[in-house]
């Protein structure tokens, strides 16, 4: 007889065929909301959980733990960020939490590239007026000679950094939190590497001297008390006249009225946001949407939603699963509930 795992929808549709093909477990769609998901779990007696984004905070790990028996429970994360997870509740319940740490990056970094040219080349808007009957040009400016401040130094930002080095000649700053000598370690490169490659020319812990130097920032990080309103008015302000914000990162790394007023004065040239503190999007303050901006790009949290990321991450999470309901621990990505 198979397992059961239960995977919400939006992300069983991401990779239906993964799913449906599934060796040795039987992958169920089932709603993102809590109170049904509690309630399949339930009647289906399932252990092992695949799931998107969304906040769960209380009946979900009360339903997995009441199958858990000695054999325990399983939450895999479509997905890297762990934010949506109740972790105390979780960790009280016994529950293991793991995530799908695959290559997602070049689907971000992608998508992060595309909203840089997007903003330069002004192409939301043209788009618009030309569909409208006019026929304007806006004039743009190019890449090749920009600097970039990459705020979050890991596999997502050194993508990028690569791709806007190599692909358009732009200079690179980073942004992290850990000190130069431990980025450098992470990365496993040296710093003419760096140079070279990720066009790397300065690394920093200080956020505020690296922001009025560049051209674009974009956000690559998650949402922790440490990162929550990183970018905020008095950031907004110290940024140079007419650059750009990309926050691929997570809602609430911004403070989105603050980036509001700083697009609507026309200090900043522009913003692309893939994540938003309300998801679906709803305005922090209802009179400053940044819905009815033309400077802003704005999509609904798909960076990594791409056919070859969604397999990779789908495979990922069901190997995790079915390894797990075998009684085989050794290799989960176990996320670690004080992170």
């Amino acid at each position: 007889m198979k397992n059961i795992v239960l995977v919400t929808q939006a992300e069983y549709n991401k990779a239906a065929a993964v799913f449906a093909n599934a060796p040795g477990a039987e992958c169920r769609p089932v709603s993102p909301d809590e109170t049904t998901l509690a309630q399949t779990i339930r009647s289906t007696g399932c252990r092992a959980v695949v799931l998107g984004v969304n906040q769960y905070r209380n009946d979900l790990y009360l339903a997995l733990a009441e199958n858990a028996g000695e054999h325990g429970a399983l939450i895999a994360r479509f997905g890297f960020g762990t934010d949506g997870i109740n972790k105390p509740l979780a960790k009280t319940k016994g529950i293991t939490l793991v995530n799908t740490p695959v290559d997602i990056q070049t689907s971000v970094a992608e998508l992060t590239l595309f909203h840089i040219g997007s903003l330069m080349r002004h192409l939301p808007r043209l788009d618009a007026t030309l569909r409208a009957g006019a026929f304007t040009s806006l004039r743009g400016r190019e890449l090749c000679g920009q600097t970039a401040l990459i705020i979050g130094g890991g596999r997502i930002g050194l993508k990028v950094m690569r791709m806007l080095h190599l692909g358009f000649g732009v200079r690179t700053m980073v942004c992290g939190t850990a000190s130069e000598t431990q980025w450098l370690a992470k990365t496993g490169c040296s710093r003419q590497t760096l140079r070279e490659t990720f066009g790397v020319e300065e690394y920093s812990q200080d956020l505020d001297a690296l922001l009025p130097r560049a051209d674009i920032v974009s956000i690559h990080l998650p949402l922790t008390p440490g990162t929550a309103n990183l970018i905020g008015a008095a950031q907004l302000a110290q940024m140079k006249p007419g650059s750009l914000l990309i926050n691929m990162g997570r809602g609430g790394i911004v403070d989105e009225a603050a980036l509001y007023d700083a697009l609507r004065s026309g200090h900043l040239g522009g913003a692309a946001i893939d994540v938003f503190v309300n998801e679906p999007y709803t305005p922090v303050a209802p009179d400053k949407d940044l819905r009815r901006l033309d400077n802003t790009v704005l999509t609904p949290h798909c960076g990594s939603d791409t056919v070859e990321a969604n397999a990779r991450m789908a495979s990922s999470a069901l190997s995790q699963a079915s390894a797990f309901l075998a009684g085989i621990t050794a290799e989960l990505c176990i996320v670690d509930y004080s992170s």
